[in-house]
């Protein structure tokens, strides 16, 4: 702002995620109570109160609230331009001190206007938005990335079943998602995948895409009773002159299967339909395992309407329309996962997939332009930097009064990155910062000084920044950082100043790259499967893998196992063997699509899976004959699939951990 003018409003700090510190700028209300814009002189631009959370566009803000410039008349002033609008400061008033802090705002103005335009209210944006509001800043968080935002925003903030995130958390994840966008985060290498399986998948992938094919499209996916094919995807086909094997005939024959073999292995594309009008056990799981091998994959779904729907003449209880929601979701995050658009829109679908053969793309490339749902990154864990930030936070707050003292935050910071931050350094920063109440800098008022947790966030992520790119002061680093950041940080960001150490030679910083530096956990097996009522876990696997000194891991239940959240994925993905049980007392539909996407992958499994007999009861609910027989198929589906793979398949649970547990002291 060198070089201008600068004006003043005035307002208290309380951060929930800065909702609170700007509505209590202004109230949006026509009562006599309502706050007057506070003018203040002394300056050739005086700027009224800007109500950035009343809900107002930018161009209602400056008709609501003209703001005159020094020789400007009101009756022929101009609305502020987004440049006048930079030169705003918010004075801040902690517990017994107040600091100026002169804030160039338009950063914040954009993050907000995009807020603005989604937001159900004034603190909240209900999920079904969430990844709209992020698109519209060319971010394209997947589906199970958005549930985990979820579910860590209500463990951190303690709200129960919230299906929806606030602005302040709005904003770190959006400047966590910008960050790695920026830096180009990899997707890791499972710890379960060989590097000689990786060199021998890749080399046959390599010949099998480049192989002369009849077919260009294989139409796989949801049979009889859906129609789908003849209705929708063979006309447009025919139309646009692309060739394609329908798996659907009238009359079925074993001559068939290879026919249908050779249809599969050669097609360009593989298109996937799920519909909902009947289970498709055995369709999700190819469709899972065709996403591990990386093949170009058109996936649609139709997502299971509710209870009591009917599926092949049945009706549907709660408890198996939950397990089919988790299978078809489980689905959507595997192949998301990969990067790969899910569609609801057979129509679209079918344009896309014309898309992918004219121009020689993937699936991956498909952009909104193209009617997809793109999703970038969808391997990047976002809740976790929330969760451990809490973590940290409580720790230090020994009063639990929800407030930490800025010398907390230096030993915050040294915790979260091994670097100094020095007190020292924070005194002097407040006191050569122009504007300063320099007189109220007494060792008890700094000692006064508290920021809530929201504050801290804000403060801990921006020093993050700071201490990874060894930036040295808030110019340099508004330079360099990304808008989002900036825009996400800008209201504390003259206040980092003076909470940030000085940048000096000799000064030892980690630079792991990673946002925040805590350690990555591994284990040597991971006890993927049916869960309770069964008990394989505690009475086999456990006491065997204890006795031979290995570690294992357990997958959450309970709202976060509703999707495959990134955290949930990432601990999988860090395990040296994926074992999985399939019982036969449990559907274990999203168990099944889990197991044949990681041999998809070409990843170290062992499978033990058993098959489900007639009269079970599963739930207490008794399984049609219809239902065994379905979920039976998939069980043959995944056994012949694995075994095409060379993955060892059992029957009994002790055979199976016993083989993971050879498996792990081969590789040790």
């Amino acid at each position: 702002m060198h070089g201008r003018g600068r004006g003043k409003v005035v307002g208290r700090l309380s951060w929930l995620a800065l909702q609170r510190t700007l509505s209590n700028l202004y109230a949006p209300s026509a009562s006599s109570s309502q706050r007057s814009p506070t003018l203040t002189g002394g300056s050739r631009r005086a700027f009224t109160t800007i109500p950035l959370f009343g809900f107002d566009t930018m161009k209602n803000v400056r008709a609501k609230h003209q703001t005159w410039l020094g020789g400007f008349a009101p009756e022929t002033c101009q609305y502020p331009s987004m440049e006048n609008l930079l030169d705003i400061s918010l004075e801040i008033y902690f517990p017994n001190i107040s600091l100026d802090i002169y804030i160039p705002v338009e950063s914040l103005v954009k993050l907000f206007l995009i807020w603005n335009e989604r937001a159900d209210s004034l603190n909240k944006m209900g999920s079904q938005v969430v990844p709209h509001t992020f698109h519209d800043m060319d971010m394209f968080p997947s589906s199970s990335q958005v549930h985990e935002m979820l579910q860590c925003a209500n463990e951190c903030s303690k709200r129960q079943n919230g299906d929806y995130i606030t602005f302040g958390e709005f904003c770190v994840y959006a400047s966590e998602l910008k960050s790695c966008y920026d830096n180009k985060i990899p997707r890791p290498t499972p710890l379960s995948k060989p590097t000689k399986e990786t060199r021998r998948l890749n080399s046959k992938r390599r010949s099998t895409f480049t192989r002369p094919s009849k077919y260009q499209v294989f139409l796989g996916g949801s049979c009889n009773p859906t129609t789908w094919r003849k209705d929708i995807a063979i006309p447009t086909f025919k139309r646009l002159g692309i060739t394609y094997y329908n798996p659907q005939v009238a009359q079925w024959g074993p001559e068939l299967i290879e026919l249908e073999n050779q249809a599969k292995q050669n097609a360009e594309v593989m298109f996937f339909v799920i519909d909902n009008q009947t289970r498709s056990v055995a369709s999700m799981i190819e469709a899972a395992q065709i996403a591990g091998t990386q093949r170009k994959l058109i996936l649609v779904v139709h997502e299971f309407e509710k209870p009591g729907s009917v599926v092949m003449g049945e009706t549907i209880t709660e408890k198996e329309f939950r397990d089919l929601q988790q299978g078809q979701r489980y689905l959507q995050d595997l192949v998301e996962r990969q990067g790969i658009p899910v569609f609801d829109n057979i129509n679209h679908a079918v344009q896309c997939t014309a898309t992918i053969l004219q121009k020689n793309i993937k699936p991956q490339d498909l952009t909104i332009q193209d009617a997809a749902h793109p999703v970038k990154m969808a391997y990047l864990q976002i809740g976790d930097k929330l969760i451990k930030l809490r973590e940290v936070f409580d720790d230090l707050d020994s009063d639990n009064c929800g407030s930490i003292t800025l010398k907390d935050i230096a030993m915050a910071f040294k915790i979260l990155t091994s670097t100094d931050l020095h007190v020292d350094n924070l005194k002097s920063m407040i006191a050569q910062e122009r504007g300063v109440c320099q007189e109220g800098l007494e060792d008890g008022t700094f000692d006064n000084i508290r920021v809530d947790f929201n504050q801290f966030c804000c403060i801990m992520t921006e020093l993050r920044n700071q201490a990874e790119s060894e930036i040295s002061n808030f110019t340099t680093l508004r330079n360099k950082a990304s808008d989002i950041i900036c825009s996400v940080f800008t209201p504390l960001s003259k206040l980092l100043d003076w909470v940030r150490p000085e940048i000096r030679p000799g000064v030892e910083e980690k630079k792991n790259g990673n946002d925040i530096a805590y350690a990555t956990t591994y284990r040597d097996v991971y006890l993927g499967g049916s869960k309770k009522p069964s008990l394989w876990r505690e009475e086999i696997a456990i006491p065997l893998l204890k006795k031979k000194g290995l570690t294992y891991f357990i997958p959450q239940d309970g709202v976060w196992s509703e999707r495959l959240i990134p955290m949930e994925a990432t601990n999988m993905e860090n395990s040296q063997v994926l074992l999985f049980v399939i019982k036969n007392d449990s559907r274990s539909l999203a168990d099944m699509i889990l197991a044949a996407h990681y041999v998809g992958l070409g990843c170290r499994i062992v499978l033990c899976i058993q098959y489900i007999e007639e009269d079970t009861e599963i739930d207490g609910e008794k399984l049609s004959s219809q239902a065994v027989k379905d979920y039976n198929r998939g069980r043959v589906y995944l056994s012949d699939l694995a075994t095409r793979a060379n993955v060892p398949v059992f029957e009994q649970v002790d055979e199976a951990v016993q083989c993971a547990v050879n498996m792990c002291l081969q590789n040790s």
